[in-house]
């Protein structure tokens, strides 16, 4: 099961907690904010899974933390970035460089335009680990073979002198990943690392990022809108809509007892096996109506009373955020009453008493 902690060395340490967060960019069509309000913490050795939409602010939360925005005309308006007891937001760009790629690393969503294509990438994972390691270059040429043998690329004194386009795209990606961990992180952020890969590579990655976690100890914060990888990798998940969290706890619980109408929307989105079940082979895949309102605009109180088939005239003020149970919260006026659902419905839909069922499919994946 994906939140069981004897698969790390986890603890209850918070490695990082980001505390209101907000990052608007300033363009000419007005103000976009694009995180509005954003709290999440990761403890040592566990993966939080950040889930949503593409348009969601998943990226810009990630980029965030490193302090990657671009500016302008991007900028962090307000909120806490807590990492090793320092508000990263008031570090300055010498303090960070610091910070950036050696404790927090980055693995980045396309492997194939990430690496340089003039330069090998031994050369530049050797780049990486000369600046943050105390070696010289024969100690770091060594290093970035270890690297690359861990990562499981085969011939690794052969192919660290090979260019990336010599190399597969699942190759490419576990040389990102070796660049990542060279620096020992305490925390690694995989933005969708296995976005452009397929099934099969897609499992190997996912594993090797598991095994590597296990033997070093590290947090991950992994970006994804896959929930089947959440189910697999991930210990806590955040639910993101529209630059806010709309539901955080441990997986297994936001699994098994959803409490946001969006979130269990996800869930009646996913494919099932049973094909003889509620959705046959006559009946269309579950899509929640409409799409991820663009940041200018975003509607007042609840982001997604336009798209959700629960929403009443109280969703146009913004909702409170609810804990249903120690670490389970959501952010939805009718968040006890979703949760509570019983009656399970054949397209995710509001259930005759008022109520959103779960997708019991889903909550399967997780167990």
């Amino acid at each position: 099961m994906a939140n069981d902690s004897s698969k790390t060395n986890t603890s209850d340490e918070v490695i990082l907690k980001v505390d209101g967060l907000k990052t608007y960019f300033y363009t000419d069509d007005g103000v976009l904010p694009s995180v509005d309000g954003v709290s999440f913490e990761i403890k040592r050795g566990r993966t939080l899974g950040l889930v949503g939409e593409s348009g969601s602010g998943k990226s810009v939360t990630s980029l965030s933390v490193l302090r990657l925005i671009p500016q302008p005309p991007g900028k962090i308006v307000d909120g806490q970035i807590l990492f090793g007891g320092q508000d990263l937001t008031k570090l300055t760009e010498a303090q960070m460089r610091k910070v950036r790629g050696n404790d927090i690393s980055m693995i980045f969503q396309e492997p194939m335009t990430s690496l340089n294509p003039v330069f090998t990438v031994g050369n530049q994972i050797i780049e990486a680990i000369l600046l943050h390691q105390d070696m010289d270059y024969a100690e770091a040429r060594e290093y970035a073979i270890d690297m690359l043998a861990k990562v499981g690329i085969p011939a690794p004194e052969q192919r660290i002198d090979e260019y990336p386009h010599q190399m597969s795209g699942g190759m490419k990606q576990r040389v990102m990943i070796a660049m990542a961990l060279s620096s020992k992180p305490k925390l690694l952020i995989a933005d969708e690392p296995t976005t452009a890969l397929d099934v099969t590579i897609q499992a190997q990655i996912l594993e090797l990022l598991k095994s590597l976690q296990g033997e070093a100890g590290m947090s991950i914060l992994f970006i994804t809108h896959d929930l089947g990888v959440v189910a697999e990798t991930c210990d806590d998940v955040a639910v993101m809509y529209a630059g806010r969290i709309v539901e955080y706890g441990d997986v297994y619980t936001v699994f098994e007892k959803p409490a946001h109408p969006y979130t269990i929307g996800l869930f009646n989105s996913l494919p099932t096996i049973d094909t003889t079940g509620a959705r046959g082979r006559e009946d269309r895949l579950y899509v929640i109506p409409g799409m991820v309102p663009r940041p200018q605009d975003f509607p007042s109180g609840c982001r997604f009373r336009t798209r959700c088939q629960f929403a009443t005239e109280k969703c146009a003020q913004l909702p409170p955020t609810v804990e249903l149970e120690p670490g389970h919260t959501a952010a939805c006026w009718y968040a006890e009453k979703v949760r509570a659902g019983t009656q399970p419905t054949t397209d995710g839909s509001v259930a005759a008493d008022g109520s959103v069922a779960p997708n019991e499919d889903a909550a399967e994946v997780a167990r």
